[in-house]
């Protein structure tokens, strides 16, 4: 009986790991300026592009996390070489009611980008954070968290 349990855990173990994905199997990010040749007083947006891989979806910015699933947050690290104007935003996410949360979502698939507006204050500059969130697939019935570090 001992060594039917034993395979039993050593299968489903086996077969969960063949359908786990990690996040960053999921989504790829991309970090770029929205020009080059910065110089201090300049006004720039920081674009972050995030490509899905097939089913996968990623929730916007733009809604609270006390509804249910959770929204994306980027977390610039503050430093002395530029200043936040504004907030990040979402560039065109869809959006749905969510049968399940019973309230209004925000959401990408295939392709997600977010924006915001620095302006720099010093000649060396260096834009780092993190980005943490949940990426769902609506068909397998999974959502699994993420974090992302970056650096412009």
């Amino acid at each position: 009986m001992k060594n039917i349990f034993c395979l039993f855990v050593i299968i489903v173990t086996s077969i969960s790991v063949g359908f786990t994905q990690e996040p960053d199997e999921i989504v790829k990010w991309q970090f770029k300026y929205a020009k080059d040749n910065l110089k201090v007083g300049d006004e720039v947006e920081l674009i972050f592009s995030a490509t899905l891989s097939s089913g996968w979806i990623l929730y916007s910015t733009d809604f609270k996390g006390d509804i249910g699933p959770q929204p994306t947050n980027i977390e610039l690290v503050k430093n002395s070489s530029y200043s936040i104007i504004g907030s990040i935003s979402p560039i065109l996410p869809l959006k749905k009611i969510d049968k399940n949360w019973g309230t209004a979502l925000s959401y990408f698939t295939k392709k997600a980008v977010f924006r915001a507006k620095i302006k720099i204050k010093e000649p060396v500059y260096v834009v780092e954070g993190k980005i943490t969130g949940q990426l769902c697939h609506d068909k397998k019935g999974i959502c699994i968290p993420f974090q992302k570090t970056f650096q412009f």
